[in-house]
């Protein structure tokens, strides 16, 4: 019965081949996300109403819970990765070439329907509930609403948007669809000249930002894990050390990237800001690499709920602040780290179950190729 329900939740893929550990990723990544912002609610609603017990265990988790935003950055990562492996396997093995019309069209088809009606109804939701955290007039919220809907919130407000905060992110990925085909064309440059201009992107994203600041959130903030992304495409469809990568000794290292990706302090200090998108990086390509690691991440319900993660990232946010408001009347202790634990329990499991049947109902069916010629006929 399980796996006849991971064969109906499974991820629909436009390619040959599926790959499960890429969707294991994805879950590493949106599980960071949404136990940050549950986190985040409980900690808001409840800091001056529990006992907080200090300890080893609770001060690594809370660090752990407040890096989980760092989810974000693991997503931006995996997207330079996924959509330049086409292009990297015309660019450098001579396969069929990439329609750029196909590519566009599969953009706006594959993640604009989802994002429309889940904005949509998170919007008319707040309606409903008179949820108006800036005082806004209807017309003004009607106008957040809309540039949110162009992915452009962002860009015209400068502050992150109010229908669904998450958002910000996906504005940010849309710009990088847009110029992901021109970006790609560095592949085709001889093999050390394309990988040190990515390692010389990767810097110059990194560091730029820190002295030029721009007054919105864009490309160019985060296009250091976008160029990321393409050298670990590039490293894996050239098949660098693939051999060496077979054995079990690597998942100590992979181990040791783990806890350096979710602990390490990147505002502290220069050199951790400055290596963070290749850590990541390579600690995918262990994954990609290492039948050990591929097992871990493929293993059953991880790559389902991975799978998901568009509808999950959509939703999880409105999820907890309608929830939340009722878990958050249940308590087991009078302290602070067990109530986080059931929140963390109770949330995650309605946002699982409500993202599921938005997934199954209104994003799956939008991840069949040419799914509007089929509607046609």
């Amino acid at each position: 019965m399980l796996n006849n329900w991971s064969r109906k939740l499974q991820r629909i893929t436009t390619g040959r081949h599926y790959y499960p550990e890429i969707d294991g990723i994805r879950f590493l990544a949106i599980f960071m996300v949404v136990v940050f912002h549950i986190h985040g609610y409980f900690f808001g609603k409840t800091v001056d109403t529990h006992i907080y017990t200090p300890g080893p265990a609770a001060y690594w988790m809370e660090a752990f819970l407040l890096n989980g935003n760092r989810g974000v950055v693991l997503f931006f990562v995996l997207s330079g990765f996924i959509l330049c492996l086409p292009f990297a396997r015309h660019y450098l093995l001579g396969e069929q070439a990439i329609s750029l019309k196909e590519y566009y069209i599969r953009r706006i088809t594959r993640i604009e329907p989802p994002y429309f009606i889940a904005v949509t109804c998170i919007f008319l939701l707040q309606l409903a509930m008179h949820v108006n955290p800036g005082n806004y007039t209807t017309l003004q919220l009607f106008q957040h609403y809309a540039s949110s809907l162009f992915y452009a919130h962002d860009m015209v407000y400068h502050h992150v948007p109010i229908v669904t905060m998450v958002a910000w992110s996906l504005e940010i990925e849309v710009q990088f669809y847009l110029i992901a085909p021109l970006l790609f064309r560095i592949l085709l440059l001889p093999t050390v000249a394309r990988r040190l201009l990515l390692i010389a992107l990767v810097l110059a994203f990194t560091i730029l930002p820190l002295h030029f600041v721009l007054p919105f959130k864009n490309f160019y903030g985060y296009g250091q894990y976008f160029f990321a992304g393409m050298l670990l495409a590039d490293f894996y469809v050239s098949g660098v050390g693939v051999q060496q990568l077979q054995h079990k000794w690597v998942i100590a290292p992979a181990a040791v990237l783990l806890v350096a990706i979710c602990m390490l302090p990147i505002r502290q200090w220069l050199w951790v800001r400055v290596s963070y998108p290749f850590l990541i990086a390579f600690f995918y390509y262990l994954i990609l690499q290492n039948p050990v690691l591929k097992k871990v991440f493929s293993y059953k319900f991880i790559p389902v709920i991975g799978g998901m993660c568009y509808s999950i990232y959509l939703l999880h946010t409105t999820i907890i602040t309608v929830f939340g408001r009722l878990t958050l009347k249940l308590s087991i202790t009078s302290h602070y780290l067990p109530n986080l634990l059931l929140q963390l329990g109770l949330l995650s499991t309605i946002i699982l179950l409500v993202s599921a049947t938005f997934y199954l109902f209104l994003e799956r069916p939008f991840m069949r190729h040419k799914w509007m010629k089929k509607k046609r006929h």
